[in-house]
């Protein structure tokens, strides 16, 4: 604990539920980042599945009817669209944090960033998508969305803030 700082060190139930929420969760999400590969290859394996999701979307589209299709085509079509939807926002995150500040952060702490967003705002996007495809969107399900993806994001940053106090200790 710094000097100074009022909070109180949290307790051992409470360090034991962040281990298991990250062992679970965040780890296995995350770790595809962490693999020992270059920023370029990262990319490049991104951008092509992107295309390639882009691509099965609009396969699937073009090739059904929804008013005939049954449950396996609608599960492809949000899987397709998340996944689309996933890849392009972690590339375009990922440039604009590269362009943006290019002095404050590693390229792989900007692709795990861009990484974890584009995975919460996709997810998002597909929920509402189906929650308006089955008309029970409304503004508060919507408002309900938005503080998930913001509590999701909050405490994926108090992890990462609590494992950066740990490693300098």
């Amino acid at each position: 604990m710094p000097r100074g700082s009022s909070t109180s060190p949290p307790t051992k139930s409470i360090l034991f539920y962040q281990q298991l929420i990250k062992g679970l969760i965040f780890r296995p999400i995350f770790s595809i980042i962490y693999i020992d590969m270059n920023i370029r290859t990262y990319n490049l394996s991104m951008l092509a599945a992107t295309i390639i999701a882009w691509l099965g979307f609009f396969v699937v589209i073009a090739s059904f009817d929804p008013k005939t299709g049954n449950s396996l085509i609608f599960i492809m079509f949000y899987a397709l669209l998340f996944l689309s939807v996933l890849g392009t926002l972690s590339l375009l995150g990922f440039l604009i944090r590269l362009f943006w500040n290019r002095k404050r952060g590693t390229p792989r702490v900007m692709a795990l960033e861009s990484f974890r967003q584009a995975i919460i705002f996709a997810a998002v996007l597909a929920i509402a998508l189906c929650l308006q495809a089955a008309r029970v969107l409304t503004w508060w399900n919507m408002l309900l969305l938005v503080i998930l993806a913001t509590a999701v994001e909050f405490v994926t940053l108090l992890f990462h803030q609590n494992n950066s106090d740990k490693s300098n200790i």
